[in-house]
């Protein structure tokens, strides 16, 4: 797939190699637990096809979204193609506004696993 999501010690990181980097313009991203403000799972508000990106989609049908948004004056990184499977992070402090990757792995897990660091960093 080309992305590994790693929960490391201070910070969510998400890395891309190959192709999967060049289709989202992004190597990786590194969010820290102190700057996320709310975790989900499922995003209602998915961007429609032909908004303004920096990234690919698949347009001008279908829920695949990969890569840099903008919308309502907000910048978000998104990487799914399933957004129901998606795990959103609502941020505060950062470049960006919100982040929502699909995970490999059970959404609802890792999004327990992400709320768990974020107490942690906040305690």
């Amino acid at each position: 797939m080309g992305r590994r999501i790693d929960l490391e010690p201070d910070a969510l990181v998400v890395r891309y190699s190959g192709i999967a980097a060049a289709t989202r313009f992004a190597r990786g991203l590194s969010i820290p637990y102190e700057q996320v403000r709310l975790v989900s799972v499922g995003l209602d508000d998915v961007p429609p096809a032909l908004a303004f990106r920096v990234g690919l989609t698949t347009a001008p049908f279908g829920t695949t979204r990969k890569g840099h948004f903008w919308r309502s004056g907000r910048r978000l990184f998104l990487d799914f193609e399933d957004p129901s499977r998606a795990v959103v992070l609502d941020l505060e402090g950062n470049k960006l506004a919100r982040v929502a990757v699909e995970p490999d792995t059970d959404p609802e897990a890792l999004a327990e696993q992400i709320r768990e660091r974020i107490s942690g960093a906040r305690a």
